[in-house]
């Protein structure tokens, strides 16, 4: 139990610490700014036409290439001063133990991410302006956006995916759109935290920012199989394909994928701890 508190503590001072930030409140404010002027085109389209949008926008922008990559650099630059070593470092570990600071430090990293997939969702439905019909189906706006050129006459910056659509009920392209996002999240997050504490340089925050380009470095570049190394595609629903499942590209490989590194990552960071303490 004591490790479980020491360990909670950790988690609970470095979110003190961070959510006030300047930097967290900047960032949050350009992401929200972003989201809000992209979902009011879909706003003026529901005035013009008269119908209400189902609180689904979130899907769609996510797996928008620009879209997604503009929300990755996002919780890049948020999770950018990982292994959250300043002034207060060496008192708060005396107190709390390596472990349980390392522990703290990933429970962090998984709070702070979901709370910025949170909020992903929550401005995308203020975007529509109270234009919103919170009901468990796709409705006619995404439909329309989708399938006919709607989107370009009103503005709409994001591709609304017609495949999404037809291949996936609404209710769970939303939970699973969420939990792939928030599990990319969390993935860039520990790639930065475990690298940054075996380089002892900021290397952690270069090759995640590589892993976030990899998606289109890929498409413009490489084969369609080394989309299976690609995080980011990885977090995209409509990557799943038929044509991308001829690689082995589908949602439960998603799963492994993640799961499998980011407990790699976890223990990775563990052991380097316990390496240092045994030098020391």
């Amino acid at each position: 139990m004591g490790y479980i508190r020491r360990t909670l503590q950790v988690t609970l001072f470095q979110l003190r610490r961070e959510l006030l930030s300047k930097r967290t409140i900047v960032l949050f404010l350009i992401i929200g700014i972003f989201i809000y002027s992209n979902m009011e085109p879909v706003a003026v389209f529901c005035a013009a036409v008269g119908i209400k949008a189902t609180p689904l926008g979130f899907v769609h922008m996510i797996n928008d290439f620009i879209f997604q990559t503009v929300f990755m650099l996002g919780i890049l630059f948020l999770l950018s001063s990982a292994p959250f070593r300043g002034d207060f470092y060496p008192y708060i570990v005396y107190r709390s133990g390596d472990k349980e600071w390392e522990t703290g430090n990933i429970l962090y990293i998984f709070i702070m991410t979901f709370l910025y997939t949170v909020f992903l969702v929550i401005i995308s439905m203020i975007g529509l302006k109270g234009r919103i019909d919170f009901v468990c189906e796709w409705g006619k706006i995404w439909g329309t956006l989708a399938r006919t050129n709607a989107a370009s006459q009103y503005g709409v910056q994001f591709a609304v995916s017609d495949y999404i659509i037809g291949k996936y009920e609404p209710l769970y392209a939303m939970v699973v759109s969420f939990l792939l996002e928030w599990i990319c999240f969390i993935w860039v997050g520990m790639c930065i935290y475990f690298v940054n504490i075996l380089t002892k340089k900021a290397v952690g925050v270069f090759l995640a920012g590589i892993f976030v380009f990899l998606d289109a470095m890929i498409y413009n570049s490489w084969t369609p199989w080394a989309y299976r190394f690609s995080p980011v595609t990885l977090s995209h629903l409509s990557a799943f394909t038929k044509g991308y499942v001829y690689y082995g590209i589908t949602l439960q490989y998603a799963w492994r994928f993640f799961g499998i590194t980011i407990i790699g990552f976890i223990v990775g960071t563990i052991l380097l701890t316990k390496k240092v303490r045994d030098y020391e």
